[in-house]
C-alpha cells in the first residue's frame, strides 16, 4: 500500500435491538409489543383479533387462500365503485403507537385506488389519506407483497381515541381484488420498511465460491484460527526489498526515511536464512491457509537491517531516465545508495541450490529462495506455498522506492521484469500459481507509470497499440506462454481502494457513511457512476473479466490490496460484508484485505460472520447461486449453497442506518426447506454475534426483519 492513493421468526428478530432487551421471547412472537410502546394488532396470522368487527360493506372475504402471507390466509376485499372495508373496535387510545402498518398485494392487476382513513369515538370517519403516497413506487404491485406504513399524524389519530380503522375505493370504477395481512397500530421502534423481497434461485448463476477471497495481510495466528481465513499475504511496500538470505531486513522506503530495519524481527530464528518468512508460511501451514508470497522484482534487497542505514539525498519523486536504458533520472544517480544501502537481488542463479545460502557473494537469488520453500514446506501441490506474487506495485516504485528505482516504469519494462521473474519460480515449483502485475490502482489499469504527467499524450501507451496497460499486458503474456508452451501468469493481480473523499481515509459522518456503502457498488455494477475524481463507471470485477476472457482466457482474478475505510465501527463493517458478498456473486478468485481489522472490531466480526459465525465453522457456503433483492439500496443479499450439505445460506445486510427491513425471502430450489438457523450481527452489540435461534418454515419462503444496520446470516435445510 502506498501513500500516493488519492488519492422471522419474523418479529423475534426486533426483539435484539429493542431498548435493554426487556421484553420476553414469547410476548415478541405474538407482536404484541413493540420497543418505545406497543403495537396494537388488528388482523394477524388470517384472521381479526379478539375486539374487532368486521363492518364492511365491500364484498371480501375474511379468510381467503388466494394469496397467502407467510402461510397464513389474508384478507381480500372487492374495492370497487367506492366500497370499502370497515374493521371496528370499542374505543381505544392510540398512545404508544405513531403509525398503521400492513402488508398489501394487487393481486391479478395492481394499481388499485385506494384511501385509508380512522375512525374517531363516534363513528366519524376522519379524512382519509391516498394509498398512493405510502406504497413503493406509488402504486399497489401486481401479485407482490407491499409493507406500508402510515403516520398516525396523516391520518389525524395521533395520541387520539379511536374506534377504527377504513380501506376505501377511490374510484366508482371496477378494481379486482386486493389482499390485507399482519394489519396493526406500531410503535416508534417498529420497522418502517416499505418491504423487500429477496429471491434465490438455486439453479442459477452456479459457480464455486474461492476460499481465497476471505483473506488479509499479515494475520496472525489467533485471526487465521477464529476467522478461517482462506489466505494470508506477505506484502506491502517494503516486501519489495526483503533479504531473505538475512532473513530478517528490509528498507522501509519512503514510508519511513527510507532505512534498512528488522521491524521489531530480531531473534535468532528471524536472523535465519527465510527465518521471518518460514515462519509466517509455517504459522499459515498450520492453520490450512494459503501463503500469498511476495517475491522481490526491483533488484535490489536491504543489505542489513540497521535502522541506521539508510539512502540520502534521495528526490521527492522519480521521473523519465536522462537516456534510454538508463536508471538515472534527471539530478539524480541511484547508484550510490545501492551500493551502500542493498545488495543485489536476480530472478535466477544459474547455478546450485545451497541452504544457507553463500552471503559472500554480495547477491541474493529470488529462485534459490523458492527452492528452499519447497525442500522446507512442499510444493505447492503438496501444501507449501501456493501463490508468489510479483513483487508490489511495480508502477509505483518510483515514488515508493525512488531511491533505488527512480525511473519510471514502462510498459516494456513491466513486461520483461515480470517474464524474467516468473518464469524462473515457476522452473522450481511449476504447480504454483504466479500473480501480476500487482497494479496499485485505477490509472495503473490503463497508463503506465511513463504516462503518468500526461495521460493526454501517454506517449507510453501509444508505443504500444493505445492499449490499456492491463489488456496489454494480459496479449503480451499469453504471447511469450504460447512460444514456450509454459502458463507464467496465473492471476491478473490487482489493487483496489475507494477514491471518494475521505472513504478509504476512514472519515465517519452520516454523507460519508452513506458513500461509503454506496461506493461498493463500484466493485461491480456497470450503471453506478465513481463518486470521486475517477468520475465513470469502474465495474472493476466485470471489467477485469472481460480483459481476461478477451486476452488471456483461463487466467484468474485476484485483488490483493482492497480496504473501504472505518473497519472500526458498525459501517466499515458493512461495507465490508458487502465487498465479500461481492467478491463470492462476481466469481474473484483471490483477495486479501489490507491489512488486518482489529481484534473484535466490527469489521473483524464482518469476517466471522462468513466464515465462523458460530464458532463451529459454519458461515457462507462454498457454491455461489443467483439471488436478487427488490430494493438492493436497502438490503444487499448474496446466497450459496453448502455443496456438502445442500443447505441454503444467504446473507442479508440491512445498509439503512435508521429503519428495520421487513424481508421475504423465497427460495427457488427442488428440495422443500423447513427449518432456518439464524445468526445476526449489528449495531445495537457490536461485542459479538448473537445466535437467534432455530425456527420452522415451509414452502420456502421466510419472512424476517432485519434490524438497521446489520447484517444476518441465515441458513435454511431440510
Amino acid at each position: 500500500m502506498t501513500k500516493l492513493r488519492k488519492p422471522i421468526a419474523y418479529v423475534f428478530l426486533l426483539s435484539i435491538f429493542i431498548i435493554g432487551g426487556m421484553i420476553a421471547y414469547n410476548s415478541l412472537l405474538s407482536g404484541a409489543v413493540s420497543s418505545a410502546g406497543y403495537n396494537i394488532n388488528v388482523y394477524t396470522q388470517g384472521k381479526l383479533i379478539s375486539g374487532w368487527q368486521d363492518w364492511s360493506w365491500a364484498t371480501h372475504i375474511t379468510s381467503s387462500t388466494d394469496r397467502e402471507f407467510q402461510n397464513f390466509p389474508t384478507f381480500r376485499a372487492d374495492l370497487s365503485a367506492w366500497k370499502g372495508v370497515f374493521l371496528y373496535h370499542a374505543p381505544f387510545l392510540t398512545n404508544g403507537c405513531n403509525a398503521l402498518a400492513f402488508w398489501i398485494n394487487g393481486g391479478l392487476s395492481g394499481g388499485q385506488k385506494i384511501t385509508v382513513n380512522l375512525v374517531d369515538v363516534r363513528k366519524k370517519f376522519l379524512p382519509n389519506v391516498n394509498l398512493s403516497k405510502y406504497v413503493t413506487d406509488g402504486f399497489v404491485r401486481a401479485g407482490k407483497w407491499n409493507y406500508v406504513v402510515i403516520p398516525l399524524t396523516s391520518l389525524h389519530g395521533y395520541r387520539q381515541a379511536i374506534s377504527g380503522v377504513v380501506f376505501q375505493a377511490n374510484t366508482a370504477a371496477k378494481q379486482y381484488p386486493v389482499y390485507f395481512a399482519e394489519i396493526r397500530f406500531v410503535g416508534p421502534g417498529a420497522p418502517v420498511s416499505k418491504g423487500c423481497t429477496v429471491v434465490i434461485n438455486t439453479s442459477e448463476d452456479r459457480h464455486t465460491i474461492s476460499p481465497y477471497i476471505y483473506g488479509m495481510a499479515s494475520a496472525p495466528a489467533n485471526y487465521l484460527q477464529d476467522l478461517k481465513l482462506g489466505s494470508n499475504r506477505w506484502g506491502g511496500n517494503p516486501s519489495s526489498t526483503y533479504n531473505w538470505a538475512k532473513g530478517n531486513c528490509w528498507n522501509a522506503g519512503r514510508d519511513w526515511g527510507f532505512r534498512n530495519g528488522n521491524y521489531g524481527h530480531n531473534s535468532p530464528a528471524d536472523r535465519r536464512p527465510s527465518g521471518v518468512a518460514d515462519e509466517f508460511i509455517s504459522t499459515n501451514k498450520a492453520w490450512g491457509v494459503a501463503t500469498v508470497l511476495t517475491i522481490p522484482t526491483i533488484g535490489y534487497v536491504a543489505r542489513n537491517d540497521d535502522n541506521n542505514t539508510r539512502s540520502i539525498n534521495v528526490p521527492a519523486q522519480g521521473g523519465l531516465p536522462t537516456s534510454p536504458g538508463s536508471d538515472a533520472i534527471k539530478g539524480y544517480d541511484p547508484s550510490y545508495n545501492r551500493m551502500k544501502v542493498y545488495v543485489r537481488s536476480y530472478p535466477r542463479k544459474n547455478g546450485p541450490f545451497q541452504f544457507p545460502p553463500d552471503l559472500s557473494d554480495n547477491a541474493v537469488y529470488q529462485d534459490e529462495w523458492v527452492d528452499h520453500l519447497v525442500h522446507t514446506f512442499g510444493s505447492a501441490l503438496h501444501g507449501g506455498v501456493k501463490f508468489y506474487e510479483m513483487d508490489n506495485e511495480p508502477d509505483l516504485w518510483d515514488v515508493t522506492h525512488t531511491d533505488i528505482h527512480p525511473v519510471r516504469v514502462g510498459y516494456d519494462d513491466l513486461l520483461s521484469n515480470f517474464l524474467a521473474y516468473a518464469t524462473a519460480i515457476k522452473d522450481v515449483d511449476p504447480s504454483c500459481m504466479v500473480t501480476g502485475p500487482v497494479s496499485w490502482g485505477w490509472t495503473g489499469y490503463f497508463y503506465s507509470a511513463k504516462d503518468r504527467d500526461n495521460w493526454v499524450a501517454r506517449p507510453d501507451r501509444k508505443a504500444h497499440g493505445d492499449m490499456p496497460l492491463i489488456p496489454w499486458f494480459l496479449q503480451a503474456v499469453r504471447k511469450h506462454d504460447m512460444k514456450t508452451g509454459k502458463r507464467s501468469l496465473d492471476v491478473l493481480d490487482i489493487h483496489f481502494y475507494p477514491q471518494a473523499n475521505g472513504v478509504y481515509q476512514g472519515k465517519t459522518d452520516p454523507t460519508t457513511d452513506a458513500l461509503r456503502i454506496r461506493s461498493v457498488r463500484a466493485l461491480w455494477d456497470p450503471s453506478y457512476v465513481d463518486e470521486s475524481w475517477i468520475n465513470e463507471p469502474v465495474m472493476l470485477i466485470p471489467r477485469m473479466q472481460r480483459w481476461i476472457a478477451k486476452y488471456y482466457p483461463g487466467t484468474k482474478l485476484g485483488l490483493t490490496e482492497w480496504n473501504w475505510g472505518a473497519d472500526k465501527t458498525m459501517n466499515g463493517a458493512l461495507a465490508i460484508a458487502d465487498c465479500l458478498g461481492v467478491f463470492g456473486k462476481e466469481n474473484l478468485y483471490l483477495a486479501d484485505y489490507w491489512t488486518v481489522p482489529a481484534k473484535d472490531s466490527p469489521g473483524y466480526y464482518a469476517f466471522k460472520m462468513y466464515r465462523n459465525a458460530n464458532d463451529k465453522g459454519d458461515g457462507f457456503g462454498d457454491v455461489s447461486v443467483d439471488c436478487v433483492s427488490s430494493q438492493p439500496k436497502d438490503v444487499s443479499s448474496f446466497a450459496s449453497e453448502d455443496a456438502s450439505t445442500g443447505a441454503i445460506i444467504t446473507m442479508l445486510i440491512n445498509q439503512n442506518p435508521d429503519r428495520n427491513e421487513d424481508v421475504s425471502l423465497k427460495v427457488i430450489n427442488k428440495t422443500q426447506l423447513k427449518h432456518a438457523r439464524i445468526w445476526l450481527y449489528g449495531r445495537s452489540d457490536t461485542t459479538h454475534i448473537i445466535s437467534v435461534g432455530d425456527m420452522s418454515f415451509s414452502g420456502n419462503t421466510l419472512n424476517i426483519i432485519v434490524p438497521a444496520y446489520s447484517m444476518m446470516l441465515v441458513r435454511m435445510s431440510k
